[in-house]
C-alpha cells in the first residue's frame, strides 16, 4: 500500500509569504510533503508566492466572480475556485466547496448536483463552513445542512473545514456504512495562535479499507445520530408483508440494534476532563463537582459593560447524561450556587439579567446549563422571541428536531423533578 504526505494549512494572502517560509521549514524537516493544500478566502492571481522546493501545492480561494473551477498557476501551483472535484495524477481525489454560508441554502439544489456528478471516490473533502451535524454535537450555533448532505453523499475519508478562523478543531474518527474511516478537522488562520497547518499520512490505492486498523477512539457516526419518521414504513407495507411478519419484525429489530448510538466514553467527551482534547483554556472556574466554561459559540454579544459575550456553560465535572436533583441533591445545589452567582454578578456590574437553559435526555451525552445575559430593557421581550424562534425551527427547518419550552416555578417543584 502506498501512503501519501499531505499538509493542509489556512493563510491569508497578506501573511502569505511569511507563512510560506514556515510551511518550506515544515516541509525540509517533517517532509517532504506529496502534496500542500492551502486555504484562502481570497486570493489574487497576479500575487507571486515563492513556491521554489514546495512539492504540488494546491490553492483553495472563492471567487464567485470567476467561474472557472481550476487553473495552473505554474507547474507546481494550481489555485481552485468555489467549488469542483479535482484528481490528481496520484489518484487522490479531492472535493471543494469554499462558498460561504450565505451561498448555500439558495444554491443547494446546484451544488449537490454538481457533486452527484462524479463517480470517483473522494479521498479529501474541503469546505468553508462546518456541516449542522458536527456543529451541533460541539456546541456551535453556526453550521450547514448542505455541507451535511454533502459529506454524506461523498464520504470523504477527511474533511477539513475553515470557518473558525481562530480554534484548531479535530473530532474523533467515525465509520460510514462502508466501513470507511473519515475524520473532521477545522483549521484556524495563520496568525490565531493555534495550529495552522495540520500533516497527515494517507494511504492511496485500492486496499486502503484493509490496511487502515480501527482506532480506538472510534465514535457513532455524527451524521447518524439524528433519527426521523421518514425510517418508518407505511402501514401499507406492512400489511402487503404481513404473510411473513415475524421474520419482518425480528430482521427490522436487528436492524435497529445494529443502529444504536455509541456509547460516548468521559475520554472521548467535550465536557470530560479526561479527554486530552479539552479546550481547557476556556474554562472560567474549577468547583468540587462542577466547573464553568465559556460558550464555543455564543449566542449573546458583548453590550455596554461587558466587553465579551458572557454567554457560560456550567457543566458536571461527572459524566452524567441528566441530572436527578433528587438523587444529585449535592451536585444540583453546587450547579444553582454558580447559577445565582452569576445571577448577582450580571445584574448589579453589567445591569443585565440573567437566562438559563437546560437540556434534559436520557439521550445526551453530558448534562449542563447554558447561561446567558440578556440586557435588562430586551429580558420582558424574551418569551415572546423565544416562542417566535421555536415556532420558525419548527416549521421552517424541518429537518431539525421539534423543540418544546417549559416554565417551571422552582427548581423543586414536582413536574420539574418529573422530567
Amino acid at each position: 500500500m502506498t501512503n501519501a504526505k499531505i499538509l493542509v494549512a489556512h493563510i491569508s494572502e497578506s501573511d502569505a509569504d511569511e507563512a510560506i517560509r514556515k510551511i518550506k521549514k515544515v516541509n525540509e524537516k517533517s517532509g517532504p510533503f506529496d502534496l500542500i493544500i492551502i486555504f484562502s478566502n481570497s486570493y489574487d492571481e497576479n500575487f507571486e508566492l515563492n513556491t521554489d522546493g514546495l512539492p504540488q501545492l494546491i490553492l483553495l480561494s472563492c471567487d464567485k466572480a470567476n467561474n472557472s473551477k481550476s487553473k495552473k498557476i505554474n507547474e507546481n501551483v494550481t489555485l481552485l475556485h468555489n467549488m469542483g472535484t479535482y484528481k490528481l495524477a496520484n489518484g487522490i481525489t479531492l472535493s471543494y466547496f469554499i462558498y460561504p454560508d450565505d451561498t448555500l441554502q439558495g444554491e443547494k439544489k446546484s451544488i449537490l448536483d454538481e457533486f452527484g456528478k462524479s463517480e470517483d471516490q473522494v479521498d479529501i473533502l474541503l469546505t468553508k463552513e462546518w456541516g449542522l451535524s458536527i456543529s451541533e454535537r460541539c456546541g456551535r450555533l453556526s453550521g450547514s445542512e448542505v455541507v451535511d448532505e454533502l459529506a454524506k453523499k461523498l464520504q470523504a475519508r477527511y474533511h477539513f473545514a475553515f470557518s473558525d478562523e481562530i480554534h484548531f478543531y479535530e473530532l474523533e474518527p467515525f465509520q460510514w456504512e462502508r466501513e470507511r474511516l473519515s475524520r473532521f478537522l477545522n483549521i484556524p488562520k495563520y496568525g490565531s495562535g493555534k495550529k495552522w497547518a495540520y500533516a497527515f499520512n494517507m494511504p492511496i490505492g485500492d486496499n486502503e479499507l484493509k490496511d487502515e486498523p480501527e482506532p480506538p477512539n472510534l465514535i457513532a457516526n455524527p451524521y447518524n445520530s439524528v433519527v426521523t419518521n421518514s425510517n418508518k414504513r407505511p402501514l401499507e407495507t406492512e400489511t402487503e408483508n404481513s404473510f411473513d411478519g415475524d421474520k419482518q419484525v425480528l430482521a427490522n429489530r436487528e436492524k435497529n440494534e445494529n443502529k444504536k448510538i455509541r456509547t460516548i466514553l468521559p475520554s472521548s467527551c467535550h465536557f470530560c476532563f479526561s479527554n486530552p482534547n479539552l479546550e481547557d483554556h476556556m474554562i472560567i472556574s474549577i468547583g468540587k463537582l462542577v466547573y464553568l466554561t465559556t460558550a464555543k459559540g455564543p449566542l449573546s454579544v458583548p453590550k455596554g459593560d461587558m466587553d465579551i459575550s458572557g454567554h457560560c456553560l456550567i457543566i458536571p465535572i461527572e459524566h452524567i447524561p441528566k441530572l436527578d436533583p433528587s438523587k444529585n441533591a449535592e451536585l444540583t445545589q453546587s450547579i444553582l450556587a454558580y447559577e445565582a452567582s452569576l445571577v448577582k454578578m450580571n445584574y448589579i456590574k453589567f445591569d443585565m439579567c440573567t437566562i438559563v437553559f437546560e437540556i434534559q435526555s436520557e439521550r445526551s451525552i453530558h448534562f449542563h446549563k447554558q447561561v446567558i445575559p440578556v440586557p435588562k430593557y430586551l429580558v420582558l421581550k424574551f418569551c415572546s422571541a423565544l416562542d417566535r424562534q421555536v415556532h420558525f425551527n419548527n416549521e421552517k427547518f424541518t429537518r431539525n428536531a421539534k423543540l418544546e419550552f417549559q416554565c417551571y416555578d422552582s427548581h423543586s417543584s414536582k413536574q420539574y423533578v418529573d422530567v
